[in-house]
């Protein structure tokens, strides 16, 4: 989901940073609305895309195991 090896997690954050910079200097929206649009494209969008378009083979490895309710045991 939220892990390093989702693919999209940096470009939407970078996305979500200057939405919010603009927001915050093109726009006289309230600071919950600004901090809301930040949570959306930031930790929303990157779980969505990973989602639809596929992420890593380890991530989905990673999700295919927690979806069947088997833990893989931690790297040593």
């Amino acid at each position: 989901m939220l892990s390093p090896g989702n693919p999209y997690v940096l470009p939407s954050t970078l996305v979500a940073a200057a939405a919010y910079l603009a927001a915050t200097l093109l726009t006289d929206a309230s600071v919950l609305v600004r901090i809301g649009l930040l949570v959306l494209l930031a930790g929303v969008v990157p779980v969505v895309l990973n989602r639809i378009l596929g992420g890593s083979a380890e991530t989905a490895a990673e999700d295919a195991a927690t979806e069947e309710g088997v833990e893989e045991p931690p790297e040593a």
